[in-house]
């Protein structure tokens, strides 16, 4: 017996099933497979800001970054690496949207160029980029075992969430609420009116002599070198016919004409694995709505009607976190909490990121 079951155990799970405990509940985490067996685990774990004109992707976004590095700081501090990130623009079409961006970017930076950082190639830096001082990464595994060291685990369970007399069941195992933080799969219980995406990437790891004092973003993301070891990712894998080896192989190829000194590297490890995300690229938390009976009570929700609204019917007691694209280290500290205070005290959440919001759009088609 539970105060809430978490199925998945990716970081969007963990870090829900973390402030959940922090409250006091007693929590269950299952997987069928394991700890981080998916994206999460093959993340680069870059924790960087979203540059852009501004709006509420950018505000969440950033909030969240914000959040993260904090929490990291004082919660995992032996997996944070707070070396900086160089923010480069990928060409001169780039460069003139990174010139947009300055005006909107609301975290502290350093406009730089190729003098600040001789080890990188420099036509990559002729047109300047962003320096964020505080950015950094997080060693995944290191994370994971931290928040979960207090948390009850099961692993080799494939959920099929069954709802009777007050009480979720999956197996032998119940609570009196449920959260689904199944990144890509199809979730386990019945969700019509929303389509989780998946985008396959790969991360390799590096053994490498070279001096990269911070982590790079162009193309891709290249980190410092922390002990002998650089961390080089991802692949962003849609309809792509070459074999795994040769996407890798070419993230080694990009990171090496981006820091020449990288050409003594030698492969140590590929990690890959599907982001989950949604068609509007905001992250998704909230309740599980109850689909029928919304078509049935609803009908056409009118304009009155917001994400969050007490007049949308949903499933008793069951949730949803995820949709985090490749930001999952970055929105999970603060999607997690937020989705703690939803179930905990009934907390309503910003109608941007609520599920809620694909109810009312899938309603709206019908």
């Amino acid at each position: 017996m539970y105060d809430t079951i978490v199925v998945g155990v990716g970081i969007a799970g963990i870090s829900t099933a973390y402030w959940l405990k922090e409250a006091g509940q007693r929590v269950l985490l299952i997987d069928k497979e394991g700890l981080l067996a998916g994206a999460s685990g093959a993340a680069g774990a870059f924790l960087s800001p979203r540059l852009g004109k501004g709006g509420a992707l950018q505000r969440i976004t950033n909030e969240a970054y914000r959040f993260a590095i904090d929490f990291y700081a004082k919660s995992v501090p032996e997996a944070l690496f707070q070396k900086g990130l160089v923010r480069i623009p990928k060409d001169e079409g780039d460069a003139k949207k990174f010139e947009t961006y300055r005006k909107h970017c609301d975290i502290a930076y350093r406009w730089c160029d190729s003098k600040d950082f001789s080890f990188i190639t420099p036509t990559a830096m002729q047109y300047g980029a962003f320096y964020f001082e505080h950015s950094a990464f997080v060693d995944p595994m290191t994370v994971a075992k931290a928040l979960t060291a207090s948390i009850e685990t099961e692993w080799g369970i494939d959920a099929k969430p069954l709802y009777q007399e007050g009480y979720w069941y999956v197996g032998e195992y119940r609570a009196k609420h449920i959260v689904l933080a199944t990144g890509a799969d199809k979730p386990p219980v019945d969700m019509p009116y929303i389509t989780i995406g998946g985008v396959w990437g790969e991360r390799v790891d590096v053994k490498t002599s070279a001096d990269i004092p911070v982590t790079l973003h162009q193309k891709l993301s290249v980190s410092a070198n922390i002990d002998g070891i650089v961390r080089i990712g991802a692949t962003h894998v849609r309809n792509d016919p070459r074999s795994e080896l040769e996407r890798v192989n070419q993230l080694i190829d990009d990171a090496i004409a981006l820091v020449p000194a990288l050409k003594d590297c030698q492969m140590v490890r590929i990690y890959a694995g599907h982001r989950s995300a949604v068609n509007d690229h905001f992250p998704i938390v909230g309740a599980v709505a109850d689909t029928e009976q919304a078509k049935a009570t609803l009908k056409v929700p009118s304009k009155s009607i917001k994400p969050e609204s007490d007049a949308i019917p949903h499933l008793p007691n069951c949730y949803m976190i995820g949709a985090f694209g490749g930001r999952g280290f970055v929105f999970a500290p603060l999607m997690g909490k937020i989705m703690a205070d939803k179930i905990i005290n009934n907390q309503p959440v910003d109608a941007s990121i609520s599920l809620d919001r694909y109810l009312l759009r899938y309603l709206k088609r019908q």
